[in-house]
């Protein structure tokens, strides 16, 4: 490692420290971080002249003397935008680099392949913009969620078949966004933001439980999309023999018995309607969710087999899960063949609400935050 690689990796210690802190002194951060004084200074007054760090709080003593100043961190010195481009909607969001929703956008627009809907998308990140009064300068990138396998290497979608976008590229997606833009698989975004707060946990596997069904699979913090795009996609794991029929023209599959619109159907296509009235006691919407809930713990009690680790519940379903946890457990826990207990490794997702374009906000942080 050379001078100038010491010089980056001290600075991203301290940077990273007050992150998660919120705030903290010059001696603090010298006991903490084992350095010297000198080089927490140097670094601490690079920090505060890029923007990123404040260094005006004090912080009073009983010990008399001068009091210390705090030197605490600014989230909001650069902003990062995600899409959620789906069948049926446009969700937009802007984040911090602490992750924290600061203004979002929901549309009820039907997708369609085309220049005007791309227009649209370049629209709806001016107006995300325009109504939250943020600077533009601040902006770090723009990330867009699709359905479809993504090859992210390309920006390109390998398969799309659920909503027509097979082809598609980030050139075509971003043709009306004017700042740098990343393409991602929906999937991979929300799990991604899921383990971006599930941050204890380095093996994740996520269930994504929206208007179609995937997966996304985290190995020691590192996501693994496996040498056909695909893996996680547990969608197409096959539960009932010459079952229904799954966009994917295969019979049987998960994806045809556990995506969201089985329950809102239910309700003219509102899902909250859905859950407002399954608590409300209705006998019918629960005879629906339990058929639900059978099928879904199918998919699980697979995806433990196959990967041994947590499993978060997520997506415009997952969103509704924490108060029916006990009753999938309780149909989970007699198809474990180790006599596990679903409690333990079965979680409902952090994030209640717009994980997909969270997620692809998050990449333009991360990719910020490695390179300070």
């Amino acid at each position: 490692m050379n001078t100038k690689d010491i010089k980056q990796s001290n600075r991203n210690r301290i940077y990273f420290y007050i992150r998660e802190k919120g705030q903290a002194t010059t001696k603090e951060i010298a006991y903490e971080l084992k350095l010297s004084l000198p080089t927490v200074t140097q670094n601490l007054d690079y920090l505060a002249g890029h923007g990123l760090i404040a260094s005006e709080k004090k912080i009073e003593t009983k010990s008399g003397g001068r009091n210390p100043i705090a030197h605490t961190y600014v989230a909001d010195i650069k902003v990062a935008i995600g899409l959620d481009v789906a069948k049926r909607h446009i969700i937009c969001t802007m984040i911090d680099l602490k992750g924290n929703v600061l203004h979002e956008i929901h549309k009820k627009t039907p997708y369609e392949r085309s220049d005007a809907y791309f227009q649209l998308l370049g629209q709806t990140v001016e107006e995300l913009i325009d109504s939250a009064g943020q600077d533009r300068d601040k902006i770090i990138g723009v990330g867009i969620g699709m359905p479809g396998l993504v090859s992210h290497e390309e920006d390109r979608v390998v398969d799309g078949r659920v909503i027509d976008n097979t082809g598609m590229t980030l050139a075509d997606v971003a043709k009306y966004i004017p700042y740098k833009a990343k393409l991602l698989h929906d999937s991979y975004a929300a799990g991604y933001a899921e383990s971006w707060i599930a941050s204890d946990d380095s093996n994740l596997f996520y269930f994504s439980l929206c208007d179609t069904v995937g997966g996304l699979v985290i190995v020691s913090d590192n996501i693994y999309l496996g040498e056909g795009l695909y893996s996680g996609e547990i969608g197409h794991l096959k539960i009932e023999p010459n079952g229904r029929k799954c966009y994917c023209g295969q019979s049987g599959c998960l994806e045809a018995y556990c995506n969201a619109r089985i329950l809102s159907e239910q309700r003219d296509g509102d899902l909250n309607l859905f859950f407002e009235d399954l608590k409300a006691g209705d006998k019918n919407l629960t005879e629906v969710f339990n058929k639900y809930l059978g099928d879904l713990a199918k998919g699980i009690i697979a995806a433990r087999m196959m990967y041994g680790c947590k499993i978060i519940l997520g997506g415009f379903v997952g969103v509704y899960m924490e108060d029916h946890m006990d009753t999938l457990y309780d149909m989970v826990d007699p198809q474990s063949p180790f006599g596990e207990k679903g409690k333990d490794y079965i979680k409902p997702g952090k994030l209640k609400k717009s994980s997909v374009a969270t997620g692809t906000a998050l990449h333009f942080v991360d990719e910020f935050l490695n390179t300070l």
